[in-house]
């Protein structure tokens, strides 16, 4: 953990967690006892965390949960009913139990493997009642990997907002919200170590979300672990694709960035009007796509070469 003004770096979840507002270190440390809280409950690697009960459970009986509990469950379903399926949070048997990525067990499957996996993965077969949650068949697997960080992002910020913040950050591995202040946010080349653009954003509330094939891959970025539900393999549109929208929405955002990665450019303009989004995508030739900017509150957009 690190110390800055008005802030704080640390590591959870296994990603880096960044938190800055005018309010003083003792709040800033309740926030990250929610980041805790939620890696926790909601963690694909922790073998006692709650998903992983509603894992282990799948095809038995449903998981008792509280109301808090059952919110990002239910998130999780909307997205996947809202994008039919394109978004699909029962993806886990593919990331977690077949590709087992950021695992010690991770591998390439064969196409058996996957086809044989992917029979298991289907939103309609994940219930979410009043009081419990349930996956319908057994060997199927939730995971929040495309949908958490933002949905953590989201409720930090409000968090510090409810506290008394006239200006915060928010970054969870790529997830950031801010308000208040006009702040620089760096889009990083999936390339080099450099950036490839800077956002300078109002003082409004945005998000950000930001999905690349360097993040996360076994042996190389051919195998990253942005998975295509119909393929339940890779597909190479873009190598780091940012979405950005006015508000506090990174539930919604992180969501449909999995999407966008998924989506060929000829149809990212019909889904960044649908979500009233701002895109920059990087192809995997190097060009940038730039879709539906003007309806956002961004000051200014600076790039840097390739």
């Amino acid at each position: 953990m690190a110390f800055f003004e008005n802030g704080l770096r640390a590591k959870v979840m296994s990603t880096e967690i960044i938190l800055e507002a005018d309010l003083s270190k003792k709040i800033l440390f309740e926030a990250l006892d929610l980041v805790k809280e939620f890696e926790a409950k909601f963690s694909a690697y922790k073998e006692d965390s709650l998903l992983n009960r509603v894992n282990i459970n799948a095809g038995i009986s449903g998981v008792i949960c509280t109301q808090d509990e059952r919110e990002l469950f239910s998130k999780a379903l909307e997205m996947a009913k809202a994008s039919d399926g394109v978004f699909d949070p029962t993806i886990g048997i593919l990331s977690q139990a077949t590709y087992c990525f950021g695992k010690s067990t991770q591998k390439i499957p064969t196409k058996k493997e996957l086809q044989k996996a992917k029979e298991l993965v289907n939103f309609k077969d994940f219930i979410v009642n009043k009081e419990s949650v349930y996956l319908k068949r057994k060997g199927m697997r939730l995971d929040f990997g495309g949908i958490g960080k933002g949905f953590i992002a989201e409720k930090l910020i409000t968090y510090l907002r409810n506290k008394g913040a006239k200006k915060a950050l928010v970054n969870a591995g790529g997830e950031i919200c801010t308000f208040g202040k006009n702040y620089n946010i760096a889009i990083k080349s999936p390339y080099t170590d450099e950036n490839i653009a800077v956002v300078k954003t109002s003082k409004a509330p945005i998000t950000f979300s930001t999905s690349g094939d360097y993040e996360r891959f076994i042996s190389s970025k051919e195998n990253h672990h942005i998975l295509d539900i119909k393929t339940a393999s890779q597909n190479h549109y873009y190598s780091s694709i940012t979405l950005i929208k006015d508000g506090k929405d990174g539930t919604l955002l992180d969501a449909v960035a999995t999407m966008a990665f998924n989506t060929p450019k000829e149809k990212l303009r019909a889904l960044a009007k649908r979500y009233n989004i701002a895109i920059i995508a990087i192809e995997e030739e190097g060009n940038l796509l730039f879709e539906n900017f003007k309806s956002l509150d961004i000051k200014a957009i600076e790039l840097y070469a390739l």
